[in-house]
């Protein structure tokens, strides 16, 4: 049992860096495809030599695109401006490394068990990527808004209907009153609004789910 609790803590650990690799390729080949095309689509596969970016683009996509490709042909999540195919890979990929690494830090297969397993997997492959998702958005957001080009208004235009909810949401908490705010400062706080709630959430999803293994 050990050598097997070993071997998914291993494959965890792995799962956990491909992960990354692909959250990374999906951010890079946005900003990519912004920069060379001023839209917002994802194209994986296609390889646009040329800037450092560029290049990390076209090393990713080897590693990351073979897996990605395996969801592609869910057409109810291709739209014509945003491929949101890698996010269910990224999904399916937490939830295995959640299992992975739940029976390796778990002698025993109890019900609470079971249920600290379901809380960590649905943290980790969905609330918990949600929010780091609209943290890098955000401070992309925040990087673009510096600019006043026409590449980067065009960009603004497109991203900005994505965060009305969350950043609408941290200006009713702090700024309603005050009426007005200031573009950049509005993105700052949110920022800090929802890197404070993202940490805030994981101490307290470990916290409960020790708790339930520990029952």
């Amino acid at each position: 049992m050990s050598f097997l609790r070993s071997i998914s803590s291993f494959a965890s650990g792995v799962l956990g860096i491909y992960s990354t690799l692909i959250f990374i390729r999906v951010i890079i080949s946005w900003v990519v495809l912004a920069k060379n095309r001023g839209g917002w689509s994802v194209n994986y596969g296609q390889e646009q030599p040329g800037s450092i970016l560029d290049t990390l683009d076209t090393i990713l996509g080897k590693i990351c695109d073979p897996f990605l490709g395996i969801f592609r042909n869910v057409k109810s999540l291709r739209r014509p401006n945003v491929d949101l195919t890698p996010f269910l890979a990224l999904v399916i990929l937490n939830i295995v490394r959640s299992v992975l690494s739940l029976f390796a830090h778990s002698a025993n297969l109890t019900v609470w068990v079971v249920i600290a397993l379901f809380v960590q997997g649905l943290w980790e492959s969905f609330f918990s990527f949600l929010l780091i998702l609209l943290l890098v958005i955000l401070v992309i957001r925040f990087f673009v808004g510096r600019s006043q080009s026409p590449a980067a208004n065009s960009f603004i235009n497109v991203i900005d209907p994505i965060l009305d909810g969350p950043v609408g949401r941290v200006y009713k908490l702090f700024y309603r009153k005050r009426g007005s705010v200031e573009d950049q400062k509005l993105v700052i706080t949110s920022i800090i609004f929802y890197a404070v709630l993202y940490f805030a959430l994981r101490w307290g999803v470990s916290a409960l789910v020790n708790f339930l293994v520990n029952l």
